[in-house]
């Protein structure tokens, strides 16, 4: 029976030595799973739902699907919370919109609901459809209602080496597609495609797939249901992107494109990790966008997420108290931090913030900090992302963070050097990433 999140992480050079080894294990365990194994999932199940009702007024139609058993130790997640394994269930539950998706954490033998996390990440072969402006309703609608495809609900306007379409977000798309495409293959020697695509039986093979100018009705937390039209959103769901009007910005498409990439590596999920997870994006989409030269992310718009999107600015990276979604915090423990069941955008600033020390350099919080360049943060970060277990709180990124550089150094990866080190270990320290949460 595996314990959720207990990882140690190698990485290896070439003849197969040992250069780190970064990850948690738990070392002490309480508890048995019931006897009546029927009888305590389906009781788990309905306080997972429940669970999920209180933490979301607005998600309709809740279910729980089939639980997994795992040991959960909380200690994995959370820096200082009791190290001791108990027996649990990990209930799915889904709701009426193809964006409401948890995992509950529940006791198997207390039915105490331990922890909650959302799983839909909200943003080669290229398949692009457009919904023109079709509304979905979301109270109802599941994954499938949105699919792109030339057998799904949403045809193909454009698709691999075909000509331009006459709708602008399509071709947003496709190229944007292509930009985040290119940077993976460059930079990070990783198939976009093969690894995210999704094949739909379609004849196009697995492809890096959205559904573009889609509208939607549904119910907000309010209870009023309103129809949005354009709609300005886009997620990724775990198999393709769906986009409102208008909000097809390059490092937009690159972050929920890297929700993908994060899905198949280190699978950042629930709690911190989720804000890890979300940080992550933002740090890949704005280094896809700034290496294809995006006119969106120059000058003053360098470190703004969203900037010339029908969203305007969602996150300040470089001052994340100024991000359109909300003032958010600069440091772990700083102002604006929420705990770890918050909402995982607010804390997600604190990884963009060191991104940018970590890349441009500044004085902050007591550091000054010559940058490294944007070369060798992209190999910096790519390294971490692979480093991480899925359950990695914020003093676990510090420590990859110092980790992979180190290793870069060693395996002489972007022209690291020692000193290279000594600006991430002090944009570490600045942003606070190894004080408890």
């Amino acid at each position: 029976m595996p314990v959720f999140g207990a990882q140690v992480v190698q990485d290896l050079d070439g003849s197969g030595a040992l250069l780190a080894a970064v990850g948690k294990t738990s070392q002490r365990s309480a508890g048995a799973f019931p006897a009546d194994a029927a009888a305590a999932q389906a009781k788990a199940g309905k306080a997972a739902v429940s669970a999920v009702a209180a933490k979301d007024s607005a998600a309709k139609a809740l279910r729980a699907d089939a639980a997994q058993n795992y040991w959960y130790d909380a200690s994995l997640g959370t820096d200082g919370a009791a190290a001791t394994a108990v027996p649990s269930y990990f209930v799915p539950v889904h709701g009426a919109d193809p964006e409401d998706k948890w995992t509950v954490v529940v006791g198997a033998d207390t039915t105490k609901v331990l922890a909650v996390w959302g799983e839909t990440r909200k943003a080669g072969n290229r398949v692009v459809c457009d919904a023109k402006r079709k509304v979905v309703d979301l109270d109802v609608a599941t994954e499938a209602d949105i699919r792109c495809g030339a057998n799904q609900p949403f045809g193909v306007s454009r698709s691999e080496g075909q000509a331009a379409s006459a709708t602008a977000d399509v071709n947003n798309v496709y190229n944007y597609f292509g930009a985040a495409q290119s940077f993976y293959s460059q930079y990070a020697n990783y198939d976009l495609t093969a690894n995210i695509g999704a094949n739909y039986g379609d004849g196009r093979g697995k492809a890096l797939r959205g559904t573009v100018r889609m509208c939607e009705i549904s119910t907000g937390r309010d209870g009023v249901r309103r129809q949005q039209c354009p709609w300005a959103n886009a997620f990724w769901d775990g198999e393709q992107m769906a986009f409102g009007e208008g909000v097809t910005t390059m490092d937009i498409t690159g972050h929920e494109l890297t929700h993908g990439v994060t899905q198949h590596t280190s699978g950042l999920s629930g709690g911190y990790a989720a804000a890890i997870n979300e940080g992550m994006s933002d740090v890949f989409g704005k280094f896809i966008a700034l290496k294809a030269n995006d006119p969106n992310a120059a000058g003053a718009n360098r470190w703004l997420l969203g900037a010339g999107s029908s969203l305007g600015q969602v996150r300040d990276m470089k001052n994340p108290a100024d991000s359109g979604e909300g003032a958010s915090p600069d440091r772990v423990n700083g102002q604006y931090w929420v705990d770890s069941n918050g909402e995982e955008h607010t804390d997600a600033t604190v990884v963009g913030k060191t991104d940018y020390l970590i890349t441009d350099g500044d004085t902050f919080n007591g550091q000054t900090i010559r940058g490294i360049g944007e070369n060798k943060s992209i190999a910096l970060w790519w390294k971490v992302e692979n480093l991480l277990r899925s359950t990695a709180t914020f003093k676990d990124l510090g420590n990859a963070l110092n980790t992979a550089c180190a290793t870069n150094v060693r395996t002489k990866v972007a022209g690291t050097t020692a000193d290279d080190c000594t600006q991430v270990a002090k944009a570490v320290k600045a942003t606070q990433l190894l004080q408890n949460a």
